[in-house]
């Protein structure tokens, strides 16, 4: 039976879940309960590269006013190293203190499945919390201990914790006043990933009713593949490829280890069609993910589920404008680019005038983007509008002057925009200034509807004429939106 939570009129509200008590804060009409776990610490010695273990019940009150550790994983610092410890599962709820049957809102953030921090303050669900909806944000194994193949160990933990915790949110979002029936499940770049492949996943059905993905890529690998990385990280850290072998190594090294494998994977010579993309990703393994993505959501989502999904219009120059290199492209390497991807002999007139006076960088920023993010966000959709589901597609299309004012539409500043977190320190670097609250305004209302009502309120998607909602300085529905460069990848496979 859920308890109501206690203390709700004081600053410190306690709240009842099934291993015990929590105590969280009160700020105004928003309750907070931070660092709560979900799964048993994956980095002792008996839960070590296993599936998702129970967390035990505690005694007494738990501390849940402040944020717990990230994940082990490589530090953003310009000098990298370990950043987090290894510590629970752990997830974030913000409710409004009147909740009773709210809709719920669970968010998976990105990270290129190497990082991952659920703490972060443009993630912040208050404002969410304010227009009657329950938030939760997850964080998940990443690297070597979420995604890379080790013999015996269940492939894709990451994957699989973040199934325990919407399976902890379906037992215990109640005692926050949430609706385990009405659960919109959400992320940006691989947390938008994440949630397109637990929506084709057999072990996640039931656990959410919604979908928002921001920005989602199509990165996953084979099992040979998952194998050969596997065996180069082993061979970086010096170590046989085992469960007890890598258990060994000291965190510290072992981070080390994924940032020598970022960086090598950028030899596309070396590493051929997985080249260019973070070293461990999804794999293709038949038990948790039965088929590549856009087959596994032929095969096992529901019509029924509503999808809100969409990209930023100049993804990659967050990737290229930051350190220079968009300056640094030379011509042939675009020429290059566009050979790679078989795209058609008039790619480069395409590109050359999607942006004025564009440079080889610019080009080279604007196929990347279609690449990476805009073409799988378009089969995703695509997919899901075939299949019978309603599906709303949006372009965020605000040009940030961050970065000098060049770093456009890049990926990620959609993020504090559905949030209204404009003035978290994450966003500053990002907006280049305050950004631009009407635009927030508009597309946090937007995304609150739908976690809401299951419509965002702008015509469906259908592959005729393509209805777009674009986010800008004036936001308004267009029809087929940069569509000469959706054109130039009809035909191009993505699996």
């Amino acid at each position: 039976m859920v308890k109501a939570i206690r203390g709700i009129d004081s600053a410190t509200p306690i709240a009842t879940v099934a291993q015990g008590e929590l105590q969280g804060t009160r700020n105004g009409a928003v309750l907070s309960f931070k660092g709560v776990p979900y799964a048993a610490n994956p980095f002792t010695a008996a839960n070590r590269f296993k599936a998702p273990q129970p967390m035990p019940a505690w005694s007494g009150v738990r501390n849940a006013v402040d944020y717990r550790p990230m994940p082990p994983q490589p530090s953003r610092a310009p000098s990298g190293g370990l950043a987090g410890a290894a510590d629970d599962l752990t997830l974030n709820i913000w409710a409004p203190a009147d909740a009773r049957n709210a809709p719920v809102l669970v968010w998976l953030p990105g990270g290129a499945y190497y990082r991952v921090d659920a703490a972060e303050g443009w993630y912040d669900g208050s404002s969410f919390a304010r227009q009657g909806i329950v938030v939760v944000t997850v964080n998940y194994r990443v690297g070597i201990d979420g995604f890379m193949a080790i013999d015996g160990m269940p492939a894709n933990r990451g994957l699989l914790d973040s199934v325990a915790a919407l399976e902890w949110t379906k037992t215990n979002i109640a005692a926050f006043g949430g609706d385990a029936g009405n659960v919109t499940l959400a992320g940006q770049s691989a947390g938008a990933q994440s949630v397109m492949l637990l929506m084709g996943m057999p072990m996640a059905q039931g656990l959410f009713h919604k979908a928002i993905a921001q920005s989602p890529p199509q990165n996953h690998l084979t099992p040979s593949q998952a194998q050969r990385i596997a065996s180069a990280t082993a061979e970086t850290l010096k170590v046989a490829p085992t469960a007890q072998a890598l258990a060994a190594v000291p965190l510290p090294d072992l981070i080390a280890g994924v940032e020598a494998m970022v960086k090598d994977l950028r030899d596309r010579a070396k590493w051929g069609p997985i080249g260019g993309q973070p070293p461990y990703l999804p794999v293709i393994d038949g038990k948790v993910l039965t088929a590549p993505p856009l087959a596994a959501l032929q095969r096992n989502a529901s019509p029924r589920i509503p999808l809100l999904i969409g990209s930023t219009d100049e993804e990659a120059r967050l990737y290229l404008v930051p350190g220079g290199t968009i300056d640094r492209i030379p011509p042939p390497a675009v020429a290059g680019a566009l050979r790679g991807a078989r795209l058609p002999a008039h790619a480069a007139d395409v590109y050359s005038q999607a942006r004025a006076n564009a440079s080889p960088g610019d080009m080279l920023a604007l196929f990347e983007s279609d690449q990476t993010f805009r073409m799988p966000t378009l089969n995703y959709a695509e997919q899901r509008v075939r299949a019978g589901a309603p599906v709303w597609h949006y372009n965020f299309s605000w040009s940030s002057p961050g970065f000098g004012g060049r770093l456009g539409a890049g990926h990620v500043v959609d993020v504090p925009f559905a949030f209204n977190t404009l003035g978290s320190r994450q966003a500053a670097p990002f907006l280049g200034g305050p950004g631009h609250q009407p635009l927030a305004d508009e597309m946090h209302g937007r995304w609150a509807r739908f976690v809401k009502t299951g419509d965002a309120g702008w015509p469906r998607y259908d592959l005729t004429t393509r209805p777009t909602m674009r986010f800008d300085t004036t936001s308004t529905v267009v029809a087929d939106p940069l569509a000469d460069r959706r054109k130039l990848w009809a035909g191009i496979g993505f699996e």
